[in-house]
C-alpha cells in the first residue's frame, strides 16, 4: 500500500510540471513567431533625377545689364531764348556737336561794350604810366588807374565767358536718352536741356554672389564674354573695369561691371539685358568636373558630412554616399566627387529616407 501510494504522489506532482513546461513551451514559440515575422513597409513615393557630368565647372552664368559710361543732364549756365535745339531722343551725337544754343544777341552787345570799356582803360593806364615817369601825377593816381584796368580786363574775360555758355555740346560720343525742352523756349540758367549717355563702350554689370567674389582674383579669370537676345549667336569678349566694395544688403551680392567695344554698330544700348559667362581657371585639374545636382538633394550627416541617396534601379531600393561638394550656385549645387555617370539620386525629402529603404521612382 504504501508503495502504491508512493507512486501516486509522484504522478500528481508531475502533471503540473508538465502543464507548466508545456504552457512555458507554446508561449516561447509565439513569441519567436512574432520576432522572425517581416514586416511590411509600403514603398515610399520620391523625386529622382539621373545625373549627368558636367565638364565646364568653372563656367559660371549671369544676367547683366547694360549701362553706359557715365550719364550727364546739360544745362545752361545763363539764361535766354532757345534758337537752337538740333537734338532727337535717341540720336547718336559725336564729341563736340551742338546740343543747343540761346539767342546770344544781348551777350555780344554785352561784349563788345565790355571791349570798348577795356580798350578805354587802357589808354588812360598807358597816359598815366607816361606822367608818373615825369612825376606829373602821385603813385596813388596811377594805382587807381591800374585798378581800373584789371577791372576792365576781368568784366571782358566774363562777358566773352558768358557769351561762350551760350551754345552747348557734346562733351563726349553720346545718346539722347531724353530732351526736356522745345526750341524758342525762354530759360533761366541751370534749366536741364538733355540727357546725355556716354555711349562709347558698352558697360554690363553683373551681380556676383560673396562666396565666388571672393573666390576670383584677376589670374584666376580666363574668359568673360556675352551674348545679346538681339544678336543670337554673336558672342562679345569682356574686359573688367570695377567692381563695388559693398554688399547688396538684400541678396548679398557685389556688382562688378564690365565692359565691351561699341564701334561694330550692333547698337547696343543702356537697358539692354545681356548674358554673361565667366571662365575661371580651375586649379585642381581632377575637379575640373562635376554633377549639379538640387541643393534639397544634399543632406548632412550628424557630423556635418554631406551625403546623397543613391538609388539601386534594379531593386529601386536607396543607399546613403557621403560627396564632396562645390560653391552653390543658386538652387543648384556641384558635387565634385562621390557620384558617377548616369546614376540616379533622390531629390527631395532626403532626411525621411532610411538605409536599403524601397522607394517608387518618380521623374
Amino acid at each position: 500500500m504504501q508503495k502504491i501510494s508512493g507512486k501516486s504522489r509522484i504522478g500528481r506532482l508531475s502533471a503540473p510540471v508538465f502543464v507548466g513546461a508545456l504552457a512555458l513551451l507554446l508561449a516561447s514559440c509565439q513569441e519567436q513567431e512574432v520576432v522572425e515575422a517581416p514586416k511590411t513597409v509600403a514603398p515610399r513615393p520620391a523625386r529622382v533625377m539621373v545625373v549627368s557630368e558636367i565638364d565646364d565647372l568653372f563656367t559660371r552664368n549671369f544676367t547683366g545689364r547694360v549701362d553706359a559710361v557715365q550719364t550727364v543732364d546739360l544745362a545752361f549756365r545763363v539764361s535766354g531764348q532757345l534758337v537752337e535745339l538740333p537734338i532727337i531722343e535717341g540720336q547718336r551725337i559725336a564729341k563736340g556737336d551742338l546740343i543747343a544754343a540761346l539767342d546770344p544777341t544781348d551777350y555780344e552787345n554785352t561784349v563788345r561794350e565790355a571791349q570798348v570799356n577795356f580798350e578805354q582803360k587802357k589808354k588812360d593806364l598807358k597816359r598815366f604810366e607816361t606822367l608818373k615817369d615825369k612825376q606829373v601825377i602821385s603813385e596813388g593816381q596811377y594805382d587807381n588807374a591800374k585798378t581800373a584796368f584789371d577791372l576792365a580786363e576781368v568784366t571782358l574775360d566774363k562777358a566773352k565767358q558768358n557769351l561762350g555758355y551760350t551754345k552747348i555740346v557734346a562733351p563726349y560720343d553720346a545718346i539722347v536718352t531724353s530732351r526736356s525742352l522745345d526750341n524758342y523756349a525762354i530759360i533761366n540758367a541751370g534749366t536741364s536741356i538733355a540727357r546725355l549717355q556716354d555711349v562709347s563702350e558698352v558697360r554690363i554689370d553683373i551681380n556676383v554672389p560673396e562666396t565666388l567674389f571672393a573666390q576670383a582674383t584677376e589670374s584666376s579669370v580666363l574668359k568673360m564674354t556675352a551674348e545679346f537676345p538681339s544678336h543670337p549667336g554673336k558672342v562679345f569678349p569682356l574686359e573688367y573695369r570695377e567692381h563695388s566694395t559693398e554688399a547688396d544688403k538684400v541678396a548679398q551680392t557685389y556688382r562688378v561691371t564690365l565692359a565691351m567695344n561699341n564701334d561694330d554698330g550692333y547698337n547696343i544700348i543702356p537697358g539692354m539685358t545681356a548674358s554673361v559667362k565667366v571662365k575661371l581657371n580651375g586649379l585642381d585639374k581632377a575637379q575640373s568636373t562635376a554633377f549639379f545636382v538640387p541643393t534639397s538633394a544634399v543632406g548632412s550627416s550628424p557630423d556635418k558630412s554631406p551625403y546623397v541617396w543613391v538609388v539601386d534601379e534594379s531593386e529601386k531600393r536607396v543607399g546613403r554616399r557621403k560627396v564632396l561638394l562645390g560653391t552653390v550656385l543658386g538652387s543648384f549645387i556641384p558635387v565634385l566627387s562621390g557620384l558617377k555617370d548616369g546614376e540616379m539620386i533622390v531629390t527631395a525629402g532626403v532626411s525621411h529616407l532610411s538605409e536599403n529603404q524601397l522607394i517608387v521612382p518618380k521623374l
